[in-house]
């Protein structure tokens, strides 16, 4: 049987799993509960931002979720996305405790960033996240899509990572 990942949305039938997934106990630190994820992408529905949320299905089965939508810059973030009105940021994004290295997550962010080139603007904007600084493992996948880690520091040890438009 050949693995697969994809993206589907999160609907009443497949709800309840979503809201079982966690990471791995020594990763809870370093992401925002499915709950959460969830009310962030509610808010921004009722912001009108552009982006979206899925959950990230493995061979059938819930896996994880991910999080991307379009905001407003903050004067509060790094000076190098100031040039930028909007940015297009991954809010939440983690692979449940019992799915991690098999690819997941570097499957289910390459279909993500293929899923947002047909969102407004994302040829021109950039695609920025915050990751702690000690979660070693997401740092090199990210690193490993071609986002930069700017070396800013932001909010309690997260560092900021950025993927310029057309690179």
């Amino acid at each position: 049987m050949q693995e697969q990942v994809e993206l589907r949305d999160i609907i009443f039938e497949n709800v309840d799993s979503i809201l079982n997934l966690a990471p791995e106990q020594n990763q809870q630190r370093f992401v925002e509960p499915v709950s959460k994820i969830i009310a962030l992408a509610y808010a921004g529905i009722n912001e009108k931002c552009a982006g979206f949320l899925q959950a990230v299905y493995y061979n059938g089965q819930p896996a994880g979720v991910i999080l991307i939508g379009k905001s407003h810059v903050s004067e509060e973030e790094p000076d190098v996305l100031q040039k930028y009105e909007y940015a297009y940021r991954i809010v939440g994004f983690f692979i449940d405790k019992n799915y991690q290295r098999k690819g997941i997550g570097k499957a289910a962010l390459r279909l993500a960033l293929e899923k947002l080139k047909a969102y407004p603007e994302s040829n021109n904007l950039p695609v920025y996240l915050e990751c702690h600084i000690e979660n070693k493992v997401a740092l090199a996948l990210y690193e490993s899509f071609g986002f930069q880690n700017i070396n800013v520091i932001f909010r309690d040890d997260y560092s900021v990572l950025i993927c310029f438009p057309n690179k």
